[in-house]
C-alpha cells in the first residue's frame, strides 16, 4: 500500500512538473500554457486621415490562420479633397503565401480583400449644349447615396508586441450610381 501511495505521489508531481514547461502551439506561434489567443484588431487609417481628412476606424476579427472579417467606417472632415462624405464597408480577408509554419503568425500577411460599401458619395454631373454658334458647360455637384461591391489587396505586418501595420489598394463598383469608390490606406492598429 505504502509503494502505491509514493508511486502516485511521484507520478502526480512528476507530472506537475512536467506540464509547467508545456507550451501550446497556435497557426505557428508557440505561446505559453496560459496566455489568452489575441483574435481582435482595432486600427486608424492613416492615409485617408491625414492626406484627406477622412478618419477611417477598423474592427477586425481573425477567425482562423488565414481567414478574417471586419468591417471599417469613415466620416469626411473636408468636403474638397475626398470622393466621399462618409463609409461603412464591411470585409472579409483570405490571407495566404504559406502554411502557418512558414508565415509563423496568423492573420497576417499578403491578403486578398471582399468588401461591401454602403456610402455618400459627391457626384459632379456635367452637361454641355449649343446656344447657337457657342458651346455652353454647366457643372452641378450633388452628395448621392450609394452602395456597392469590390475588391482590395494588400499587405499586413504584425509585430511581436500585437502592433498591425497594412499597405492596401482597391475599390469598388457603385451598382446605384453607376460609379466607383476608392479603398485604399496605410493603416496601423493595435491587436489585443
Amino acid at each position: 500500500m505504502k509503494k502505491t501511495i509514493l508511486f502516485l505521489l511521484i507520478l502526480l508531481v512528476s507530472t506537475s512538473l512536467y506540464s509547467q514547461r508545456r507550451t501550446r502551439s497556435f497557426f505557428g506561434w508557440h505561446l505559453a500554457k496560459d496566455a489568452p489567443l489575441q483574435l481582435n484588431e482595432v486600427k486608424v487609417n492613416l492615409g485617408t486621415t491625414i492626406f484627406a481628412l477622412f478618419p477611417e476606424v477598423s474592427y477586425e476579427r481573425i477567425m482562423n490562420e488565414d481567414f478574417s472579417l471586419g468591417a471599417s467606417a469613415g466620416i469626411n472632415l473636408n468636403s474638397d479633397d475626398y470622393p466621399l462624405n462618409f463609409a461603412f464597408t464591411p470585409y472579409a480577408r483570405w490571407f495566404f503565401g504559406g502554411n502557418s509554419n512558414s508565415l509563423q503568425k496568423y492573420g497576417a500577411g499578403f491578403f486578398i480583400e471582399a468588401n461591401g460599401s454602403v456610402f455618400s458619395a459627391k457626384h459632379n454631373e456635367v452637361s454641355a449644349y449649343n446656344d447657337g454658334s457657342v458651346y455652353n458647360y454647366s457643372s452641378t455637384q450633388e452628395d448621392v447615396f450609394g452602395a456597392g461591391l469590390g475588391l482590395a489587396i494588400g499587405w499586413k505586418y504584425l509585430t511581436r508586441n500585437n502592433w498591425v501595420g497594412e499597405l492596401m489598394f482597391g475599390g469598388g463598383r457603385d451598382f446605384v450610381n453607376d460609379d466607383a469608390y476608392p479603398r485604399v490606406g496605410i493603416i496601423i492598429g493595435k491587436r489585443f
